[in-house]
């Protein structure tokens, strides 16, 4: 195997998992799963980054909803591992929303 094929898909960059429940709106929630972004440097802070999140939740009574969002900078936690809070609402659909509030899957710094 060369040396290209070993290091495919391995950067130096990182993302998330992220995975939860909504709020129970209406008398029902979803779930919301997926991987965000690429790290986005933080300009005001250096060393400081965010990512993006996006996606559908999943089709629960009936439907389903969009997100789009962004995480807060990254929370060093220990072992050089590091975190994000994210806190959003849903796309408005069958005449409500759903607030979505939690931290990203923990990965190396």
């Amino acid at each position: 195997m060369s040396s290209m094929d070993q290091n495919r898909g391995r950067t130096n960059e990182h993302v998330h998992a992220h995975t939860g429940m909504t709020t129970c709106d209406k008398g029902h929630s979803h779930m919301h799963l997926g991987v965000t972004s690429h790290p986005i440097p933080a300009g005001l802070y250096e060393g400081q980054h965010y990512h993006d999140m996006a996606g559908l939740t999943t089709f629960d009574n009936r439907h389903f909803h969009y997100y789009r969002a962004t995480t807060g900078p990254s929370i060093e936690l220990e072992s050089g591992y590091h975190t994000h809070h994210f806190r959003f609402r849903t796309s408005f659909d069958e005449g409500h929303d759903h607030g979505v509030e939690g931290f990203v899957e923990p990965t190396m710094s």
